[in-house]
């Protein structure tokens, strides 16, 4: 067995991995329920919001949305002496290649799993509940209650249409429910390609049935962490086998076609919709047509749950569809009678919380737009870079907490280039910009005091001020740059000037820093070095003479000291 650390427990179901959050604004645009919120750049999801359908995870193009991890909890149960079963959701075939199938059971159960059996027994279970349900009420608009994500959405931001959920609890639900009376000290996981699961596992009473919840991404890192490999493992069949075209939920149109029910694409009144775009509007058609009776199955995911958050494609959702389809029909389930539903699968869906809505006036609105630049509707672009419909829902996104100021791309742009502008304005450097004529685009205040020009000058020939030399050498393509220091007499100005060229935009730059006083410094500092030398000269000069007159002296007076001693010496002799 590998060594294993067991992760930082996640309390949040959906939550950001900050040093990989790059403020990018992406999770903002594709949420569907503006669940992100913006604190200083970083974008944390909010847990009263979210409904966990996972689309900001696979939007995210840093990685740094992620999910709870719950195999650790799994490995726990693992650990027990308690039976443990595994059910797996019928999506399994869009996710493990043909040949890792029919090795998945035997897997598991090297795991330690002592039942391993496919989610759709509890489909086919949900699918005819619903259908019988729907019987009962058929002169009002019906939405099948399969996928978590939706119900979530519809308890939370359309609570109106909580009547219209069939009360029937989910395929992971009913199969737990199954398995659960077959043995009740027995614990479930559920495993899928589904985040949204977690969530439902923890509500009402859910997790009588469900103990824990895995992403396939979670149970392949169990099989990592047990050194279990597919490829070494016999093949195997599930312990037990589903029901009629069950297998077939993670497609559209899959419980409907389960329970028996038209799946024709042109039949008005019973439609199988998919993603996020088609929920919302088929609510809004509910409101719109209320005397409409219309059988609806909803997938948050576009094409349902084999494009799910957690789901590898192997080329794209209409591969993995098929793949689904293949797999049904080389399997098919075999025959259950209505009767046979072993209890009422009912559910209780209440409205949750729904997040605090806070009217704002229009001049509240209004000041967070003129912040921004936006004093007139022309000046709102609607643009939705910073992931808002338009420039007012961001306005009072800031005004809720939700959003920042600073994620209005075009303001920060026209922020920066302001910013820019009078960086050029002040600096204390001459600089002019050329076009590719030679003639003057911009300069900043600081070359028309060292020129003493004006604007006027604008659109001009550079030669109306200075020696367009350097600037020629640039247009001609002999040089890319160009550093020299150049006096400039018809000014009294002597300056460094670097030129250089925009190629793109084929324009010219000129940077001219003023060395004039630098200059003259230099020619007195050499003035008095000069001074110096000679006035140094002059005194070793002048102590040379005197040395050479000591010296005569010395000489002199030695010459007659030796005479004198000679005579004394000679006297003494003598």
């Amino acid at each position: 067995m590998q060594n294993y650390q067991r992760p930082k427990e996640k309390t949040s179901i959906v939550y950001t991995k900050k040093a990989k959050c790059r403020d990018c604004y992406r999770c903002v645009r594709v949420c569907p329920v503006q669940a992100i919120k913006m604190e200083n750049g970083q974008a944390r999801v909010m847990e009263d919001r979210c409904i966990a359908c996972g689309t900001c995870i696979i939007n995210c193009p840093q990685g740094a949305k992620a999910y709870r991890t719950d195999f650790e909890r799994v490995l726990d149960l693992l650990s027990l002496n308690n039976p443990i079963a595994l059910s797996v959701a019928p999506s399994f075939v869009a996710y493990y290649n043909g040949w890792e199938q029919v090795r998945l059971a035997s897997a598991a159960r090297l795991m330690g799993f002592s039942y391993v059996g496919e989610t759709a027994i509890g489909a086919w279970e949900t699918a005819v509940a619903s259908k019988l349900w729907m019987k009962t009420k058929m002169n009002q608009s019906h939405m099948c209650t399969a996928c978590p994500a939706v119900v979530s959405y519809v308890g939370q931001y359309a609570p109106q249409h909580l009547l219209k959920l069939v009360p029937v609890v989910s395929p992971m639900v009913a199969h737990g429910r199954l398995l659960k009376k077959a043995d009740p000290n027995r614990k479930v996981v559920f495993v899928g390609p589904c985040v949204a699961k977690k969530k439902e596992a923890g509500i009402n009473k859910n997790n009588l049935y469900i103990d824990a919840v895995l992403t396939f991404e979670e149970f392949d890192e169990m099989l990592k962490i047990r050194n279990i490999h597919l490829e070494s493992c016999e093949e195997s069949s599930f312990d037990e086998q589903a029901p009629g075209d069950s297998r077939l939920f993670p497609i559209e149109g899959g419980l409907l076609k389960t329970a028996g029910l038209d799946t024709d694409i042109l039949n008005k009144n019973i439609l199988a919709v998919s993603g996020y775009e088609e929920i919302e509007a088929i609510l809004k058609q509910f409101e719109e047509c209320p005397a409409e009776n219309i059988i609806v199955e909803p997938l948050f995911c576009s094409n349902g749950c084999v494009n799910g958050p957690v789901m590898r494609l192997k080329t794209n959702a209409y591969i993995n569809r098929k793949e689904v389809l293949n797999y049904a029909s080389r399997k098919p389930g075999f025959q259950k009678p209505d009767e046979e539903l072993f209890e009422k699968l009912e559910a209780r869906f209440e409205e949750e919380i729904p997040p605090v809505s806070v009217e704002f006036t229009d001049q509240q609105i209004q000041e967070v737009l003129e912040r921004t630049g936006k004093h007139v509707p022309e000046d709102e672009l609607n643009c939705q870079a910073c992931g808002y419909k338009s420039c007012r829902d961001k306005a009072v996104a800031v005004l809720s907490g939700l959003a920042e100021t600073e994620m209005c791309m075009p303001y920060m742009r026209r922020k920066a280039e302001q910013k820019f502008e009078t960086m050029i304005a002040c600096d204390p450097n001459g600089i002019v910009l050329l076009n590719s004529n030679l003639e003057i685009v911009h300069f900043n205040e600081a070359f028309k005091f060292m020129f003493s020009c004006s604007d006027v000058l604008i659109g001009k020939k550079i030669s109306y001020l200075i020696d367009p030399e350097p600037f020629e050498k640039l247009a001609l393509g002999m040089e890319t740059i160009i550093r020299q220091t150049v006096g400039h007499p018809n000014y009294n100005l002597v300056c460094h000037q670097i030129v250089y060229i925009m190629p793109e935009e084929k324009q010219y730059v000129g940077v001219f820093i003023n060395v004039t006083d630098m200059q003259l410094n230099k020619e007195k500092l050499s003035e008095m070095k000069t001074e110096t030398i000679l006035k140094a000269q002059e005194l070793m000069e002048h102590q040379i003479q005197m040395a050479q007159e000591l010296a005569k002296f010395l000489g002199e007076n030695t010459a007659k000291g030796e005479v004198l001693m000679s005579r004394l010496i000679d006297s003494m002799k003598k």
